[in-house]
């Protein structure tokens, strides 16, 4: 146990300027169970409980101790007792001492205060019979009316009471004053002369400046062991120190003498298991803080909401942390040997190659984006309160790594193994076509493992094969600059797909845009650059290697790995991770705690938790996620095109934008709602899966003006289980338009459209970044599928070549996430309309588009 220092002493503070003051008696060990001694108690019954605080929150109603001024023992001033039924209260004439002035029992039923056994309240000892009954009529007892001979009882040979006496106390058990997670404090009463024996007052008073005090753990409701008290951090408290992230704790304890000395304990970061990098991690707590030197500071606010959501507690009375939620981390091969992850690797039953292998110094020196996968799981679940670095979301999950290059994706889908999966991953290639690989991710859907996944970094930048082929205009328009509902990796149907925000509460400037996306995590700029716009990235582990051994990168060069007086608290970690590579586990630390809050979550309900309650820009502070529609003049079309509509109300009564999704995830929102789940019908119903819902009837798409403007009808919706099913009203989980037969007709007055008909992959690459596709639902809200000037690599005649198919009969699923919650008819009418600088074949494309919804009938 570790020792608390001592001051050598410290005043007695004001009890009703003081946050906590708890009056203890010790039982057993500490002082006996000595019946000369009154034990005050919130109830009135005799037991070694402690009363509430007086400025703490508690019921100071009834039987409280210290110097509460209304109906208690003690010091009280006034007040008569409850229940008294024959006697003295307060001022009694048989032997009652203390200063109690007034009279206050509570449930005095024979002239004694409290429950008093001697007729005493407070610490006095004077007159006491060791063998007298108080409240007991009809005995010659203390607090008897009819009866003077208190102070004069036959049995009034004990020796005094020892009241100057030494209180130790110890640190048992270590808290979180940013979880509230108690301190387990034990104590020690001895006699200041060094005398022993059974005659040593138990009885003293505790008391701390910011913390609390309590016999009863305040989260599971257990009482401490013999010996022992809980010290914790109301969520109150926080922000009211003098630093957020650390104070020293004064606690002053008071002997039953009167006699005080103070205790100081350090609570926080700078405490002995306290996260000293964790005062860095804006992500989990802005403040404004800036130790990274970049020019644009982190704004205040700007945060995830995380320590609130640590201070909830689920079914079991334990703190929300994500404990032993089981994640499975899908990427780069993650550090175990971290000193903040060391701790955190579970092994799954499945064993395999790809599970939980050994990142080597060799492989990190020749490739240090190796390490990508050690900083994803740290903003996961790094370690908390052990002394070393940062902390992750969900700090008591437990981690496994899945090597992103060499796993079977059949492994992902095994529920007995894992709970949930991060992949900070993309492949943007639309010939990637993988239909097995679909179809695990709906294997993993209908095993409730959720895919929490990357949607890019594409803003300004093209990564599919040849990208010179791409135009450029959409990053001199500010769009977004790839469409990336591209290869089957990306295009799962219910993928929970994460974009990312900076510090500065904006969308992050890299994070592709999209109407599949579904939430936005916390991703950040580049961290310091030295450019007049830096911006703080994320602060997460890295490699439990000094820096010294591998290519450090930008981390090497920035102020913040070269503060001299951090650099051995800061070595193993980085401060520039970033990219919708940090935005997504931000998001799957998140649903990990959510998980924890509810663990028979389905998928659907944690996407309807998640959209459900994630900040968009109407929510308090967060107008810095305003924006508006993005238009300009098309030269190729000769008028004005909207590329983005920005934030807008859909039918179901949510927001959504093509930049956030439904907005930046909270987890206090996201824990509580998860609470509340079974109460709540929308999130109660996705306990099952949903059906799904097919539009039929041929030709749906037709043109005036020979393709270059093409609408679609899409309506009489049948159950694909089931034929009969075609009459339903659906609340929609997710939309799918099958774009496997879009393709170009030929047009000789254009060579790049002709290039595009001929399946060249320049001429597709020109026709497609002026294609614009926009779906309206039955309820009217209009969803920007694919903006002109997106580039998109997929043309369906050249993926059918590429498979050696002889039709379209192979699937190409693109998803719209902003229909979600909305109701509609089987009989209803969803429209796609396209519209296209190249003529599109409309026959091609009738042969095989459809919409798919699932949903839930009502």
């Amino acid at each position: 146990m570790k020792k608390i220092t001592q001051n050598l002493y410290y005043p007695i503070l004001n009890a009703l300027l003081i946050s906590s003051l708890t009056t203890l008696t010790a039982c057993g060990g500490s002082g006996g169970d000595d019946n000369n001694h009154t034990i005050i108690n919130d109830n009135g019954d005799q037991g070694s409980d402690v009363t509430s605080p007086v400025d703490g929150g508690n019921d100071n109603n009834g039987g409280n101790s210290g110097n509460d001024n209304g109906g208690n023992s003690g010091s009280d001033n006034g007040g008569d007792s409850g229940s008294d039924n024959g006697g003295n209260t307060g001022n009694d004439n048989g032997g009652n001492t203390g200063n109690d002035n007034g009279g206050n029992t509570g449930n005095d039923n024979g002239g004694n205060t409290g429950n008093d056994n001697g007729g005493n309240t407070g610490n006095d000892n004077t007159g006491n019979d060791n063998n007298d009954n108080s409240g007991n009529d009809n005995n010659d007892n203390s607090g008897d009316d009819n009866n003077d001979n208190t102070e004069d009882d036959d049995n009034n040979n004990e020796p005094d009471v020892i009241k100057d006496t030494v209180i130790t106390l110890a640190v048992a058990e270590d808290g979180d004053m940013f979880s509230g997670k108690p301190y387990v404090l034990s104590y020690s009463i001895a006699a200041a002369d060094g005398s022993t024996g059974a005659n040593i007052s138990p009885e003293f008073n505790i008391e701390a400046k910011y913390g609390m005090f309590t016999k009863t753990h305040p989260q599971t409701g257990r009482s401490a062991g013999n010996g022992e008290i809980f010290y914790y951090v109301p969520e109150s408290v926080l922000g009211t120190t003098p630093d957020y992230y650390y104070f020293t704790e004064v606690i002053t304890v008071t002997n039953a003498a009167g006699t005080s000395k103070s205790f100081n304990l350090k609570v926080g970061t700078e405490s002995s298991n306290g996260d000293r990098v964790f005062t860095d991690q804006w992500h989990i707590k802005n403040l404004g803080q800036n130790p990274f030197k970049v020019r644009k500071a982190p704004v205040a606010g700007v945060d995830l909401n995380v320590i609130p959501a640590w201070h909830l507690t689920d079914s079991n009375n334990e703190l929300i942390s994500g404990k032993n939620v089981k994640v499975a981390v899908w990427d780069a091969i993650v550090d175990f040997n971290h000193e903040d992850l060391s701790s955190k690797k579970y092994s799954p039953t499945s064993t395999a190659s790809f599970i939980n292998g050994t990142l080597s110094l060799n492989s990190v020196k020749q490739d240090s984006s190796l390490l990508h996968g050690t900083m994803v799981a740290g903003i996961i679940g790094a370690e908390a309160n052990n002394g070393k670095g940062v902390r992750g979301i969900a700090y008591d999950a437990r981690l496994s790594s899945y090597d992103a290059n060499k796993t079977n994706i059949y492994y992902l889908a095994r529920k007995n193994d894992l709970d949930i999966v991060n992949a900070s991953l993309g492949l943007d290639n639309s010939y990637a076509y993988q239909p097995s690989l679909e179809a695990i991710y709906q294997g993993m859907f209908e095993n409730n493992v959720p895919l929490i996944k990357a949607a890019g970094n594409e803003f300004y930048s093209v990564t599919f094969n040849n990208s010179s082929y791409y135009p450029n205009q959409c990053s001199t328009l500010g769009i977004s600059c790839q469409f990336n509902q591209s290869s089957s990796f990306n295009r799962g149907r219910y993928l929970i797909n994460v974009a990312a925000i900076n510090s500065l509460g904006k969308k992050s400037s890299y994070s592709t845009a999209g109407a599949h996306l579904w939430v936005s995590g916390t991703g950040g700029e580049f961290g310091y650059t030295g450019g007049y716009d830096s911006s703080a990235a994320i602060v997460t582990t890295k490699y439990s290697y000094d820096p010294s051994s591998y290519d450090d990168g930008l981390d090497g060069t920035s102020p913040w790995r070269k503060d001299s007086s951090k650099y051995d608290i800061r070595k193993y970690y980085t401060h520039i991770m970033n990219g919708t590579s940090s935005a997504t586990p931000s998001v799957t630390g998140v649903s990990s705690l959510v998980i924890q809050a509810k663990p028979d979550i389905t998928v659907p309900q944690l996407r309807y938790i998640l959209a459900t309650t994630a900040n968009n820009d109407t929510a308090a502070g967060w107008s810095s996620l305003k924006y508006g529609p993005q238009t300009s003049n098309v030269s190729e079309y000769g008028q004005q095109i909207t590329f983005d509509r920005g934030w807008h109300d859909t039918a179901a009564g949510l927001r959504f934008s093509n930049y956030y999704g439904f907005g930046v995830v909270d987890a206090k929102k996201a824990v509580t709602k998860a609470l509340a789940c079974d109460s709540d019908a929308k999130c109660a119903k996705r306990a099952e899966l949903p059906d799904d819902y097919r539009s039929t009837g041929s030709k749906p798409c037709s043109s005036s003006d020979g393709g270059k403007t093409v609408t679609c009808q899409f309506t009489n919706f049948v159950n694909t289980d089931n034929s009969y099913d075609n009459n339903a009203n659906v609340d929609i989980e997710v939309t799918t338009l099958n774009l496997a037969s879009f393709t170009y007709a030929n047009d000789s007055s254009n060579s790049s459209c002709s290039s595009a008909y001929n399946g060249s992959t320049q001429g597709i690459a020109y026709a497609n970044n002026l294609l614009q596709i926009e779906m309206t639902s039955p309820n009217g809200t209009k969803a920007l599928l694919k903006p002109v000037y997106a580039n998109w690599d997929f043309d369906g005649k050249a993926l059918r070549k590429a498979l050696g198919s002889s039709d379209y009969s192979n699937p190409f699923l693109v998803n719209v996430s902003e229909f979600f919650t909305e109701k509609v008819s089987a009989k209803s009418r969803f429209t796609v309309n396209f519209k296209s600088k190249c003529p599109i074949d409309v026959d091609a494309l009738n042969s095989s588009i459809y919409v798919m919804i699932g949903g839930y009938a009502d």
